[in-house]
C-alpha cells in the first residue's frame, strides 16, 4: 500500500514539475519578446528543473558535509558509549548487588549493543574491577591501541 501512495506522490511531483515548466516557458517567451522589442540585455531566468537541480546539490552537499564530520568528529559517539555502558553498569549492580566480572556481560545478546564496547578509534574498552567489587576502572587504550600509555582516557 505505502509503495502504492509513493508512486502517486511521485506522478503528481512531475506533473506539478511539468506545469511550472510549461508555464516558465510561457512567461520566458514573453519575456524574450518584451526583450527584442526595447532592446534589453537578456535577462538570465531559472526553469523549475534547474531549481530542482540546485536544491539537490545543496542537499547532497550538506549530506556530505554531516559525513565528514561523522568521520573525522567521532569523539561523540564515543562519550555516548562510555555514558550508555555506565548506565548499564549501574544497573547491572542495581540488579545483582555486584558490578559484572567482565565488560561484554552487559550486552546479554541484544544486536544493538554489539558495537557498544568499541571507543572511537575501534578498539575495545578496558574494564577493571576492583578486588571487593564496589568499584570499576574504565578506560580507553586510546589511539595506539594500547592499555597503560600517556594517550589512554580514563572515564
Amino acid at each position: 500500500m505505502g509503495e502504492i501512495f509513493a508512486e502517486i506522490l511521485v506522478i503528481l511531483s512531475e506533473f506539478a514539475l511539468n506545469i511550472q515548466e510549461f508555464f516558465f516557458r510561457k512567461k520566458r517567451e514573453k519575456r524574450r519578446i518584451y526583450e527584442e522589442e526595447n532592446n534589453l540585455p537578456k535577462k538570465k531566468m531559472i526553469s523549475p528543473y534547474q531549481r530542482v537541480y540546485i536544491l539537490l546539490g545543496f542537499m547532497f552537499f550538506v549530506g556530505f558535509l554531516f559525513l565528514i564530520g561523522s568521520l573525522f568528529f567521532t569523539n561523540g559517539r564515543s562519550n555516548e558509549n562510555v555514558e550508555t555502558i555506565k548506565e548499564l553498569l549501574e544497573d547491572e549492580r542495581e540488579a545483582f548487588g555486584v558490578y559484572p566480572k567482565e565488560l561484554h556481560l552487559i550486552i546479554r545478546n541484544n544486536p544493538l549493543r554489539v558495537n557498544l564496547l568499541e571507543d572511537s578509534h575501534g578498539n575495545n574498552f578496558h574494564y577493571q574491577l576492583s578486588n571487593n567489587g564496589e568499584s570499576y576502572l574504565l578506560f580507553s587504550s586510546g589511539k595506539d591501541g594500547k592499555p597503560n600509555t600517556k594517550d589512554d582516557i580514563q572515564y
